[in-house]
């Protein structure tokens, strides 16, 4: 593929898969009350802690892999077709894909649910400062205490994709391209050393910046295989497409166990543990986007590639959803027992979240999405990519 090639709009349709595979195992960690006293003796409980993740930090560190992949790779490819990145458009973009709908959550979380609070029988007072919320600056502890509400919980992801996002096109538009090997690696580097020197700092930015750094870096290798044609980046490209039918699957098994179990045995390395873990999610998505003897592509299932493209609604209104069906048995005085917990709660919850980010994306979200879409950079799609199924909706399925 040649730069001669007329521009498309880049689609990952694999990806949109994968991102609703990820949402539904969030969902799964929060949604299910497996940690509720009423489950504690039941039969059910292993079996619900089998089926979902106990914390969804390891979905999350897929999230930013994924995330910082797709931003690296539009951004390089922006470079070589236009001879620079603008910054300033990129920062537009990001603004009027993030924020609208952000500080719809703010306002529901800071404002409206504190009020309607005040007409039931458990008002409440938010204890998470407002102003590190408004700021992105949520993830770091000492800035803001847990929040009371539950909907506000998810955002401190947000926080890290935003701090992403104002540093990376700068530094990516500052250094030359052969200067961007290095600079990856002594990012991923010094995230290790704050991992190593901090190691129960799960949400803080450094700790999270090696799932970044590996998803740049993956990008960057993409970039030299199908741009500059790096004979060892096409032998390591050559070699993801040839994994094995079964490959995808033996990686999330060892990415979980990994995750599970991890390097406890070993303090020492016990830092190298997310940098593994984002190894295999660089693998897994690259796997599902150029991987010729896939077992199955995530973005021929259209309902996870549906839920893919809603990925960032889904994602904000869930906690919101979560809490609103808890509201509702609260309002009815309807006894929550075991099966409503695990069960119920998290169906309708699901059907509301939905619901919820349908509506958002079409009413709330779409005018921004459409002058997003006229400011997006025309670049060349990922050759697996482009024979993939596309719809209408595709502008949400842009990271």
């Amino acid at each position: 593929m040649s730069l001669s090639t007329p521009r498309k709009r880049a689609y990952f349709a694999n990806l949109d898969g994968l991102r609703g595979l990820f949402f539904i195992l969030v969902f799964i960690a929060h949604g299910c009350s497996y940690q509720a006293p009423e489950l504690e003796k039941h039969w059910v409980k292993p079996l619900v802690q089998f089926g979902s993740v106990h914390n969804p930090s390891l979905v999350m560190a897929f999230f930013f892999v994924m995330s910082s992949f797709i931003i690296t790779l539009l951004l390089l490819r922006e470079r070589a077709h236009t001879g620079r990145i603008g910054v300033g458009a990129f920062y537009l973009r990001r603004l009027l894909r993030i924020w609208p709908l952000y500080y719809a959550v703010l306002f529901v979380g800071f404002c409206a649910f504190p009020w309607l609070s005040r007409f039931g029988s458990h008002p409440y007072q938010e204890a998470a400062a407002l102003w590190p919320y408004v700021l992105f600056l949520q993830n770091i502890d000492h800035l803001s205490p847990a929040p009371t509400f539950f909907g506000l919980g998810p955002l401190w992801s947000l926080a890290i994709e935003e701090q992403f996002y104002l540093v990376w096109p700068v530094l990516l538009a500052l250094l030359p391209v052969r200067a961007y090997l290095p600079a990856m690696l002594a990012i991923l580097a010094a995230s290790i050393g704050w991992q190593w020197a901090h190691p129960a700092t799960g949400y803080h930015t450094f700790t999270c910046t090696s799932d970044l750094a590996v998803g740049g870096l993956a990008a960057l290798g993409v970039f030299y295989a199908e741009q500059v044609r790096h004979p060892w980046a096409r032998r390591w490209l050559l070699a993801v497409r040839q994994l094995p039918r079964w490959g995808v699957a033996l990686l999330w098994i060892a990415a979980v166990y990994l995750y599970r179990h991890g390097l406890q045995a070993l303090p020492t390395l016990q830092p190298l543990e997310r940098p593994l873990i984002d190894a295999v999610a660089v693998l897994v998505l690259l796997e599902q986007n150029y991987g010729r003897h896939s077992l199955f592509k995530l973005g021929r299932r259209k309902m996870l590639r549906r839920l893919g493209q809603l990925a960032y609604g889904l994602y904000l209104l869930h906690g919101i959803a979560i809490v609103a069906m808890y509201g509702v048995y609260r309002l009815f005085g309807l006894r929550k027992d075991v099966w409503d917990m695990i069960w119920w709660i998290p169906v309708w919850s699901f059907g509301l979240t939905v619901v919820a980010a349908y509506v958002s994306f079409w009413y709330f979200e779409l005018p921004f999405l459409r002058l997003y879409g006229r400011l997006m950079p025309a670049v060349l799609p990922p050759p697996v990519a482009a024979e993939e199924p596309t719809n209408a909706a595709a502008p949400a399925a842009v990271a």
